[in-house]
């Protein structure tokens, strides 16, 4: 995983950001962002906006085919860095953080399984299937509805739809 930290502004804050005003940041941002990573080539996987280490952190993942590099992530951080103070929407101190989402990359969407067609996934869903919440297998057959999970002994195949999954990711593969 490769990240970036662009800016820190200020000392640390502590400001007191509940968690929709947090959402609202992170809604913010990527009105702000989105359209702008777009037109670079890039997807945001993810963003969030939390305290950690004492100091409050607006996190941006992304993809794009082929992987991030160390370059990919400086070129956000510039471009997302001045939209994003120019915006100012948020109060206080914070850091700016552009990543990617590393090999066991988090999978949210439709398009996301796939893309990721026969790798490797660990996906937990909210309720068990087969009598197991936590399933490991291939990304078989996505669909806009859900798609096939070939388990590790190749013989059973789960049908898992996206609304049944709490949390999937990418399992790291050598």
């Amino acid at each position: 995983m490769f990240k970036v930290i662009l800016k820190s502004l200020g000392s640390r804050y502590r400001g007191n950001y509940g968690y929709m005003a947090r959402e609202k940041i992170v809604d913010a941002a990527r009105r702000v962002a989105g359209p702008a990573l777009d037109e670079m080539g890039y997807e945001l996987v993810d963003l969030k906006f939390i305290m950690e280490g004492g100091r409050w952190r607006l996190q941006f993942f992304i993809d794009k085919t082929g992987g991030i590099t160390i370059e990919d992530c400086e070129a956000v951080s510039r471009e997302i860095g001045t939209l994003i103070e120019v915006e100012d929407f948020i109060q206080g101190a914070y850091v700016l953080e552009v990543s990617s989402p590393g090999l066991d990359r988090p999978l949210y969407k439709p398009a996301d399984y796939i893309r990721f067609n026969g790798k490797l996934a660990k996906v937990k869903t909210n309720a068990p299937i087969d009598g197991q919440k936590v399933l490991n297998g291939r990304i078989d057959s996505p669909d806009e509805e859900g798609f096939n999970l070939i388990m590790h002994d190749g013989r059973k195949i789960v049908y898992i739809r996206y609304g049944q999954v709490e949390k999937a990711r990418l399992e790291v593969e050598f």
